[in-house]
């Protein structure tokens, strides 16, 4: 009989075998972190309710039990309970022995599962394995931190509230065919499929549905221009990209309404100049629809959203109702929507439907323009940010062009736009409380509704600097600044002119966001502003830095020293501290610095951290904390200064106009 069992019995006198002709453990950060996500959101959002995380198909043997299906969850919650059963944060020990679950004839992956039971690092020989292990210990801690849980509770949810149901095989199973036939998996309806499908249930006239499909589906792919959805053609009358976006792709309606009627416009005389169509007309090309380039579709594949098409969609929601509340979580994509647009009367659900595809028409357009996407080169990535230029005559297409860059002042503005970005995206990746992402749309929206017209990168870079002021200032305080509040309440400008003194002795729980702040402003006052701080002692890589994802807070000085004595200073102070990506962090261990340095610095000379090219510079003498307090004192002098005060001039100009 099939049986629900909590997590902390699943593994209690177990012994799971996952058979050969499974494949190896291939969670990667993407599944390990959404497991971490839900549940986190389940805790946050009722930590009474049950979490039915799946099924786990068994066959039972005369020694244990065959894994059938499962097995990657099944694995990833061994590793997951290991963890916790070795943070000093909670109150838990492990009831299961480190040969309950084994892979056959898979010595490495058993000897790293037995390594992960024991919290040896060194001997975790598997790299998928000890991949999930990392993961799970570098990233557990920010999910709760994001979603605003502690770890005791996420624990108490994952042991008593998350279950499974286990079903086993009868015995004369053909276990191949039934494993083949498990791993087939049918088509469900995405969230927000449903959604797109209630809201449109509201929407009596055929224009209205046929627009609303088209904004919709064109938003949906986040990684294509919104204006690539809307037909081109070589005859003015029906050409409706140019009608709607303008002669140049890059202006748009104001309005619904305006929107409305340019599309039935186009749609209405293409309709009746297709029933006219002759030979001739067909032949000349008269009302040719335009094909795209291959190779421009190509590039464009090559680019990748910072956020997905669920989650977006709750940013227009939050932006459109200027509702502080809305949970920015796609898990709860429905009931987000519902809570707001339910209650309403059936003309007003109606009239919400049209303002809510045009609000997310408009921020799909500013998004394409204003928001950085990482573009894919192979064996390297770059942020980019890039506005469309569209030709409309005939055998003419599109073309790409930085979004800022007109003249030497705006290239350098444009390269602070992307610095900024992607400091901000790499310091909050989990695309669930981007309030970056949220901040930066609104101030977008309210820019071009007030001013209709392009945004220049000096107002969009003051905005960006002010909203990082606002996230180091008011979110390290002794309550901290809730993100709603300076999005919503206080504009994204600093409430506070300082921070609290913890701020610099976290140790490991130091935020990611202050190593990234930090690098921006060492860049800034390198590159741009060099007579504000003198002698940095950054080199000429400069130009070739970018922010990439570094997850892993580690200890310069090392906490237990392979060969020295332990330092004579609080090694969990920020000086001692910096932010590494999870590929380079086998590299740190327990080394002294200067053997550090050379281990790093043989396998890798691109610029990580520009905090760390500083330590790299005293390695061989961090054991002194003179040296130390000394670059941490230059560290806190430059992440206390605001870049705003060097732009005042700019700021004061625009606004006497």
């Amino acid at each position: 009989m099939p049986e629900i069992i909590a997590i902390k019995s699943i593994f209690k006198d177990a012994k799971y075998r996952i058979p050969i002709y499974q494949r190896e453990y291939a969670w990667t950060t993407k599944e390990i972190t959404q497991l971490l996500s839900d549940l986190c959101s389940k805790v946050k959002a009722n930590s009474n309710d049950k979490y039915y995380l799946g099924t786990l198909v068994v066959y039972n043997e005369t020694k244990g039990e065959q894994v059938i299906d499962g097995q990657q969850r099944l694995t990833t919650l061994y590793i997951l309970l290991c963890y916790l059963a070795q943070t000093n944060k909670i109150n838990y020990s492990k009831n299961f022995r480190s040969d309950t679950l084994s892979f056959d004839t898979r010595p490495d992956s058993i000897k790293t599962l037995q390594a992960i039971h024991s919290g040896n690092s060194d001997d975790m020989f598997n790299a998928s394995l000890r991949s999930a292990y990392n993961i799970i210990k570098n990233s557990l801690k920010q999910y709760c931190d994001e979603y605003n849980i502690t770890i005791s509770e996420f624990s108490d949810y994952l042991l008593n509230q998350t279950l499974l149901l286990k079903v086993e095989v009868p015995p004369d199973t053909d276990l191949n065919h039934y494993f083949e036939i498990m791993n087939v998996r049918g088509e469900q309806l995405e969230k927000h499929e449903v959604l797109k499908s209630r809201l449109m249930s509201s929407l009596d006239d055929e224009v209205d549905r046929e627009l609303f499909t088209l904004i919709w589906d064109g938003a949906s792919d986040m990684n294509r221009y919104l204006q690539m959805f809307f037909q081109r053609t070589t005859k003015k009358s029906t050409n409706l990209r140019k009608l709607v976006f303008g002669k140049d792709g890059n202006s748009m309606p104001k309005s619904y309404e305006e929107l409305y009627s340019l599309f039935e416009k186009a749609t209405e005389i293409d309709n009746e100049e297709t029933d006219e169509l002759s030979i001739e007309d067909i032949i000349t090309g008269n009302i040719e629809k335009f094909r795209e380039d291959d190779n421009k579709q190509q590039e464009l594949e090559k680019l990748t959203s910072v956020i997905n098409f669920p989650n977006f969609l709750l940013h227009v929601l939050k932006i459109m109702t200027n509702d502080k509340t809305v949970v920015l979580d796609d898990k709860q994509l429905l009931e987000q929507f519902e809570r707001i647009y339910k209650p309403k009367p059936d003309d007003e659900q109606s009239q919400f439907s049209k303002d809510f595809i045009f609000a997310l028409f408009k921020i799909k357009f500013l998004y394409d323009k204003y928001i950085i996407r990482n573009l894919d080169l192979g064996d390297t990535t770059q942020w980019v940010l890039r506005k469309q230029i569209h030709k409309f005559e005939k055998n003419k297409s599109y073309h790409y062009n930085a979004t800022f860059g007109d003249d030497d002042a705006e290239k350098k503005n444009h390269k602070r736009v992307v610095m900024l970005q992607s400091m901000f995206h790499v310091s909050f990746p989990t695309r669930i409380y981007k309030h970056w992402l949220c901040g930066t749309l609104k101030f977008l929206c309210e820019h071009w509704d007030a001013y209709d017209e392009e945004l220049d990168a000096v107002t969009f870079t003051d905005f960006l600097e002010q909203m990082s002021d606002a996230f180091f200032y008011d979110r390290n305080q002794p309550v901290p600044v809730e993100y709603d509040d300076i999005l919503f309440e206080n504009d994204c400008k600093a409430q506070n002119e300082n921070v609290i003194d913890k701020t610099w002795r976290s140790g490991v729980d130091t935020a990611n966001f202050i190593f990234n702040r930090l690098d921006y402003l060492l860049w800034y006052f390198s590159s741009y502003e060099k007579k504000v701080f003198q002698n940095i002692g950054l080199g000429s890589f400069l130009d070739d830095f970018q922010f990439g994802f570094r997850t892993s807070v580690e200890h310069f000085y090392p906490q237990q020293p392979r060969n020295g004595q332990p330092a004579n200073y609080d090694i969990d102070r920020f000086g001692n501290l910096c932010l590494i990506s999870q590929n380079n962090n086998s590299r740190f261990s327990n080394d002294l610095p200067e053997a550090k340095k050379a281990n790093y610095q043989k396998s890798s000379r691109s610029v990580e951290s520009l905090k760390m090219e500083l330590m790299w510079n005293e390695a061989e003498n961090w054991g002194d904390e003179y040296i130390v307090e000394k670059h941490e004192e230059k560290m806190k002098e430059i992440l206390l200064t605001t870049c705003l005060l060097y732009t005042s001039d700019a700021a004061d100009e625009r606004s006497s106009v």
